[in-house]
């Protein structure tokens, strides 16, 4: 159980607002304690019947600590109406805790899934693309409203019975500002490299731009079960190698993989975030690839490897994967995004900077390794030797 499952006190059993009665905690954070409950007031064969409810304590937390809880609640109400959003029926508090009623959801969260490997496959890429769509539908309703979501990870996303269709959840982290300084936020495998901060010498950051990453990392884990790296770090040795590779990166360690879903991976995982892929165009190419898998021949022109997947990760262990038929090579248009990136490319430099803002010098004394000094290389021939 989590600290916050330890420290509250059992809800089990009880009736809150005289109307939502628990019945057993389906979900545990680090700040609150979600249970199933009745609503007492719908008749037994309502859909509306079953609700969940995040319980969340106001022990120990400071005042601007209990405006963030507020702020929850209020960014996510902007959002809730969206199919893909789990929708938050009601709010209130106590002198104690926060109450949030929110939609049950009994297919549980994505993360479930993924381990079960229902994705995994020509039999499950199709459920795959519909999952992968609805997120990212869910994550550009709210990018429309201007809010950035900031902790997308399988987690905190839920999932229908069939696992065809996910929901946005845990707004904990969410934010309208645009560029944001507050590095290390988040959680660490699904941060993109400037929310981290020293690759991008602690400059403000595009908030909704990491959130792009973020997807890129969770259709990986939706495909292969696995994480590339631990983290978008040059200490992670996974990570940089990565960045000379790219596409390579990808068919390499996880060859079940299609040429066309690794260069769409390469796109929407791009170092630079005002290069990265946009929302629009990440939906429009899940659309246009015929498969996420390659065939077996396919498979061995890239590697004369079993279909054995090697982990990227040093604490991940999940079933090896089968390889499907599978695709064409995906090319992304050049019409410029909509949604215009606050972030700019000085004249005579390969690196974006915020407008207005002046860039600190990064600091690469993060360790010796023969892998950082040739990732360090690779960045200097793409970037410049400005750059670092």
């Amino acid at each position: 159980m989590s600290t916050a499952a330890s420290s509250l006190p059992d809800f089990t059993g009880c009736t809150i607002e005289e109307h939502y009665k628990l019945s057993e905690v389906i979900g545990s954070g680090s700040f609150g304690v979600v249970y199933k409950a009745l609503d007492t007031r719908e008749a037994s064969d309502s859909p509306s019947r079953h609700r969940a409810v995040k319980i969340i304590s106001k022990a120990g937390r400071t005042p601007a600590q209990l405006d963030i809880i507020r702020r929850e609640v209020a960014l996510h109400s902007i959002v809730a109406a969206h199919a893909n959003i789990i929708t938050i029926h009601d709010a209130f508090d106590d002198d104690e805790h926060f109450y949030l009623i929110l939609d049950y959801c009994p297919g549980g969260d994505l993360f479930s899934y993924i381990t079960e490997g229902v994705y995994w496959g020509k039999d499950g890429e199709e459920l795959a693309r519909s999952a992968f769509l609805s997120l990212v539908d869910g994550m550009q309703h709210c990018h429309e409203h201007k809010i950035a979501h900031r902790d997308l990870k399988p987690e905190n996303i839920l999932a229908s019975k069939d696992g065809s269709k996910v929901f946005l959840a845990d707004f904990g982290l969410a934010t309208r500002e645009r560029m944001i300084k507050e590095h290390g936020s988040g959680t660490a495998l699904y941060m993109a490299p400037e929310c981290h901060g020293r690759l991008n010498g602690f400059q403000p950051y595009d908030t909704r731009a990491a959130d792009v990453w973020a997807l890129g990392i969770i259709l990986v884990n939706m495909l292969t079960g696995r994480n590339p790296w631990e983290q978008a770090s040059m200490r992670d040795a996974h990570f940089a190698d990565f960045l000379g590779e790219k596409a390579d990166f990808f068919r390499e360690s996880f060859p079940q993989l299609s040429k066309g879903v690794c260069e769409v991976l390469a796109e929407v995982l791009e170092f630079r975030p005002e290069r990265r892929m946009s929302l629009r165009k990440l939906r429009e190419a899940v659309v246009s690839l015929e498969s996420f898998f390659c065939n077996e021949g396919e498979e061995e022109s890239v590697t004369d490897t079993t279909t054995t997947i090697t982990t990227a990760t040093t604490d991940e262990s999940f079933e090896s994967l089968d390889t499907s038929d599978g695709p064409p090579t995906l090319s992304s248009d050049g019409d410029e995004d909509e949604d215009e990136s606050p972030l700019v490319t000085p004249a005579g430099t390969n690196s974006a900077k915020p407008k207005n803002m002046e860039t600190e010098k990064v600091d690469w004394k993060t360790g010796s390794t023969a892998q950082l000094l040739m990732a360090r290389h690779r960045l200097e021939e793409q970037f410049g030797n400005g750059f670092y």
